[in-house]
């Protein structure tokens, strides 16, 4: 589900970064430990970095 990059998250705008943030975000929130969590966790810290990099914050 979440196969991102560091360099596919930099072509991606500022709205896209956002909504890939919240997909995140909201598959990580379900109450299970599994291969999809762990990847939602991945793209979460990726997705934090490269929001970081362009001086954005998701609130």
């Amino acid at each position: 589900m979440f196969k991102l990059t560091s360099d596919d998250l930099r072509h991606k705008t500022d709205a896209e970064l956002a909504a890939l943030f919240n997909r995140a975000a909201r598959e990580i929130s379900a109450p299970r430990l599994t291969v999809a969590f762990a990847e939602a966790a991945t793209a979460l810290r990726l997705i934090r970095a490269e929001l970081a990099r362009r001086g954005l914050r998701i609130s």
